[in-house]
């Protein structure tokens, strides 16, 4: 119980860590589930405290009560309080770890391995401790448990009610802004709309995928008015500048970003199929990110190997990634450094929205 107890901990030092920090995880880059779970909203209580420091106090707690239990200089009081604490922890616990699971299954769609394996970790500990405290005769076994389980349940409704549906953080720069010509550029909604709200988004990022997944239908609620540009950036050094020293989580989006727009600009009828292959066309389905080679096949697939390879030569790609990657660069402010990425006047916007509507909303307050 000690060992596997000080196993959980030090995994939820690892993923507090991550929380704050965000530096990366091995096998948890850009696009990967891992990375789906942990940049969700769900990954905080209140916005602002990692669950994975609920999860240290708790272990924390089990792992004292475990050592102190079997010291010497306890006494018999002292133990009778230490297995209701034990009990009740082991609970909340296993509560929180079936919600966690849950949230994971029906609200994120995605799996996160590092969560999962702390979860089932939790929950073995909590048998092992269950087992051992009805040999121990302890009495009251399944009260202290119910009122761990309580615990639990209080943590997830709050955390159910207190998490918006949709989140958006938000800047303004006063700078000129210089944007990619709306006619060379994928359009979701009508084209001479009065409002052309710049997107831009990496193919390998998950959080994109989602909200590429929402737009048309969120466009569509919001009639002629509104449209939005699709502008694709590259997230890697190799071709980004402003993207900071260390380890580069998007390797290959450069390539991602010319094969889908090399798509676009040969045949944008094959675009649609091409964007629908690479991103799926259901959002609660999960999603792996495709390879340089397999983008390369479809694309080759889709509009030929030589028109391809004529498009990807287009010495416009080279004008098209300096204004994208300047248009980043000049609304790149503070916190406000993510993607997807809406442009508006100015105003930009990094949404996380459940639902189609609550999206349409979040590009309404843009206007």
């Amino acid at each position: 119980m000690v060992v596997l107890t000080a196993i959980v901990l030090l995994l939820s030092v690892i993923l507090c860590i991550h929380s704050i920090s965000g530096h990366g995880l091995i096998g948890c880059t850009q696009g990967t589930s891992c990375n789906q779970v942990l940049g969700s909203k769900w990954s905080f209580l209140f916005g602002i405290i990692p669950v994975s420091a609920l999860a240290i106090g708790a272990y924390l707690t089990l792992l004292a009560c475990i050592l102190l239990i079997n010291s010497d200089s306890t006494g018999k009081q002292e133990k009778a309080l230490l297995y209701k604490a034990i009990l009740m922890v082991c609970g909340a616990v296993t509560g929180c770890a079936v919600w966690f699971i849950y949230l994971q299954y029906s609200m994120i769609h995605a799996f996160c391995p590092y969560c999962m394996t702390a979860h089932v970790l939790g929950i073995g500990i909590s048998v092992l401790t269950v087992i051992w405290c009805v040999r121990q005769k302890t009495g009251r076994i399944a009260l202290n448990i119910c009122a761990g389980i309580l615990l639990a349940v209080l943590l997830a409704v709050v955390q159910f009610y207190t998490t918006p549906r949709s989140l958006a953080e938000r800047g303004f720069t006063d700078e000129q802004l210089r944007y990619p010509n709306p006619a060379e550029m994928p359009i979701v909604g009508n084209p001479d709309a009065e409002h052309l709200i710049t997107l831009l988004f990496d193919w390998q990022c998950s959080h994109c995928r989602r909200l590429h997944l929402q737009l048309p239908e969120a466009v569509a609620q919001l009639g002629d008015s509104i449209a939005v540009v699709c502008c694709p950036i590259s997230m890697s050094r190799e071709c980004n500048p402003h993207m900071p020293q260390g380890i580069d989580r998007f390797r290959g989006s450069c390539q991602f970003m010319r094969i889908g727009l090399a798509v676009w600009r040969t045949d944008r009828n094959k675009y649609t199929e091409y964007e629908q292959w690479f991103f799926g066309t259901d959002i609660n389905e999960p999603w792996h990110p495709r390879t340089v080679d397999e983008a390369t096949s479809k694309a080759q697939e889709l509009i030929g190997p030589e028109a391809l390879d004529a498009a990807l030569r287009d010495r416009w790609f080279d004008r098209y990634t300096d204004t994208v990657n300047e248009l980043f660069g000049r609304t790149s402010r503070g916190t406000v450094a993510a993607i997807p990425r809406l442009i508006y006047n100015g105003h930009i916007l990094i949404p996380e929205a459940d639902t189609p509507s609550d999206l349409a909303a979040l590009l309404l307050s843009l206007k």
